[in-house]
């Protein structure tokens, strides 16, 4: 087998270069010579074979039957040998176009932590990625973004055993494609689900002449077609659409697959799970169950800071049968010398009786639906809708029970916490002091009315950090610095004041020494409208295009000049798509007038119980659609009611 396969690309002309050697390899490195923040494990070569899922080349349009190189079948052939003799499901990995990076490479427990596989692009404008066909089951990866280790943002993060930060992937079928062809020698399917770049390879029922494979892609809809001997080709059993760009093609729903998850509450450091898997199946007409044998599985922290006991962990099985159940118990693994071991009170063994998601806490399994699905995204303001005013002595009475609610629930399920504040970074980490542990820790904070986009420092996971550490995001910073000057800026401000020459109608608040990308006023009323007028025909003279947000109550009101590009919405959908959450489940709430723009979104919203007359007058003029909700309850109390009332509580 050639290690240094010439593979062609489905979309380009061009051919893409993989080194083989990378896949397969049994070499274990010291991660303590190599300082590498991961964990090692033994690369079993019979347990998962790390392929690349390689393109078709192709300088007609899809609609005509493309023929494929002879170079490129006799090495997808050797593939079929090696990969397509267990049931083995692709799996994409990406590095999406929002995030810095010119060089990426996965490195992952699929071929024990040995090599890095790089990622590849298919032009300038299209993510970095790779199709991997894998054995159903957890993963642990991590990527190298130009020489830097980290984990990704839109996986899933959790703390291994080792207590290494990594991603994880739970690898379970979810779309399935098949297609008759038994006079076919080879059938590969393509899709949109990465701009027709990767094809998957379909594997040969010699009895039936079906050919058919599994693949493990997000939750979304996908358009695909077969290539059946280099030519085009449609399933007439499976149901079709005209695609803009590739005439027509099939169409096919992918769901988050059916996968046994348990969460447990424990105070143990390392906590081993012990199952066996249990089949129910008819002998003689009579009902019965057989049982495997017992196998084990290190359990790994979730992102939830809410557990008394000490820490919530989570562990994930990927079922073999549709009626299977799992019985299991955990121990701790003899650490610290002795063997503690956790079985319920009346029976030898804890049971899961079908696929889903359950929590074990003091001796119970109790079902927990929205471990089962996906995660969310909340955008929420601070002041007057996470909490009231903070002089108060309730202030803080309902962000309790939000800090409550979201640590047991939407943390476990690896939801996505972030606080879009007009507050700077300053006063929300004395306001997180100030709190006492009362306010929910936030995984992203948006300052400065959407000109700061901060992460929060997860060097320990989000469970050792206290939410007053925090890192800049960058790459938001330097796509403002690309429409922003902030001398003409602090120019256009200066006129008005002079024009003016009263501090009573309009007086500067922040020149952008405070916030390079904001340049605040405080403005009277009987001039907003003039002032506003004369500032966007100041701006466009110089060539600028600059947002001017308006906000505030009483006799004057805040005037926020800042980047097109910059403001609460945009910078929410910028972190929405680094986190790689769907417009669906991602929910903004606010209480006032300059939270109009982040409700405004295609995204769902919430309106708290307690919010103020501006946002009110606005909410009566929208499209009663079910999109904006306002809500009974007030304060964090709303954002709860809100999120059942959308159905991702």
């Amino acid at each position: 087998m050639s290690f240094n396969s010439r593979m062609p690309c489905f979309k380009c002309t061009h051919q893409l270069s993989i080194d083989r050697s990378l896949l397969f390899s049994s070499r274990v490195q010291d991660h303590r010579r190599c300082n590498k923040p991961f964990h090692h494990s033994r690369f079993n070569s019979t347990a998962v074979f790390a392929a690349v899922s390689t393109g078709v080349r192709s300088k007609r349009s899809p609609q005509e039957q493309a023929h494929i190189d002879d170079s490129r079948t006799l090495s997808l052939k050797r593939e079929e040998d090696v990969c397509l003799n267990t049931s083995l499901v692709y799996s994409r990995f990406y590095w999406p176009l929002d995030l810095p990076g010119e060089n990426i490479s996965l490195w992952g427990s699929f071929n024990g932590w040995t090599k890095g596989i790089p990622l590849h692009r298919f032009g300038e404008k299209s993510e970095a990625s790779v199709i991997l066909p894998l054995r159903p089951g957890n993963y642990e990866f991590k990527y190298v973004v130009d020489g830097t280790w980290m984990p990704a943002p839109f996986e899933a993060i959790v703390t291994n055993s080792q207590g290494h930060l990594n991603n994880q992937r739970v690898v379970a079928p979810s779309v399935s494609f098949s297609i008759s062809a038994p006079y076919a020698s080879q059938v590969l399917v393509v899709g949109d689900w990465d701009n027709w770049q990767y094809t998957m390879l379909l594997k040969k029922d010699l009895q039936t002449g079906v050919f058919s494979c599994q693949a493990h892609l997000k939750p979304g809809q996908y358009c695909y077609h077969y290539l059946v001997d280099g030519q085009v080709a449609l399933n007439p059993s499976e149901h079709s659409r005209l695609h803009k760009e590739r005439g027509v093609a099939h169409k096919v729903w992918s769901n988050l697959p059916n996968i046994f998850r348990i969460f447990y509450s424990t105070g143990w450091e390392y906590t081993l799970l012990h199952y066996r898997r249990v089949h129910q199946h008819k002998d003689d007409g009579v009902r019965q169950a057989s049982s495997s044998e017992f196998c084990q599985q290190a359990m790994v922290k979730t992102n939830s800071r809410g557990c008394a006991l000490g820490a919530w962990k989570v562990a994930t099985i990927v079922p073999s049968s549709p009626d299977e159940k799992i019985e299991f118990y955990l121990t701790n693994g003899e650490q610290g010398g002795r063997l503690q071991e956790d079985r319920p009170g009346n029976a030898p063994l804890y049971c899961l009786p079908s696929p889903s998601s359950f929590k074990l806490t003091f001796g119970q399994v109790k079902p927990f639906p929205r471990g089962a699905e996906e995660r969310i995204m909340l955008v929420s303001d601070l002041d007057g809708t996470m909490f009231g005013d903070v002089s108060s002595p309730d202030a803080f009475h309902s962000s309790c029970r939000f800090l409550e609610y979201w640590e047991s629930s939407q943390a476990l399920a690896g939801s996505i916490l972030v606080y879009n504040t007009g507050r700077s970074l300053g006063q929300f980490t004395e306001l997180m002091q100030r709190c006492g542990g009362r306010v929910a820790v936030p995984d992203v904070l948006i300052t400065a009315v959407g000109t700061k986009v901060w992460r929060l420092d997860c060097t320990l996971g989000r469970t050792g950090s206290n939410g007053t550490e925090w890192q800049e995001d960058r790459e938001w910073a330097r796509r403002l610095d690309a429409q922003w000057n902030l001398g003409t800026a602090r120019k256009v401000a200066s006129k008005l004041v002079k024009h003016y020459n009263d501090p009573g109608m309009v007086k500067v608040l922040d020149d952008g020494s405070e916030h390079q990308h904001r340049l605040a006023l405080c403005i009277n009323v009987s001039t907003l409208k003039h002032c506003t007028e004369t500032m966007t025909e100041a701006f466009s003279k110089e060539g600028m295009e600059v947002r001017l947000i308006v906000s505030g109550a009483g006799s004057h009101r805040y005037l926020d000049c800042v980047p097109m590009a910059a403001g609460k919405e945009q910078a929410l959908q910028y972190v929405r798509r680094m986190y790689g959450i769907a417009e669906h489940l991602c929910v903004a709430a606010g209480d006032s007038g300059n939270d109009i723009l982040m409700l405004e979104g295609d995204h769902p919203g919430i309106v708290v119980g307690n919010a103020q007359s501006e946002l009110l007058n606005w909410i009566v003029k929208q499209n009663q659609s079910g999109k904006t909700l306002y809500v009974d309850a007030s304060f964090a109390d709303g954002i709860v009611e809100g999120l059942a009332r959308h159905g991702l509580y």
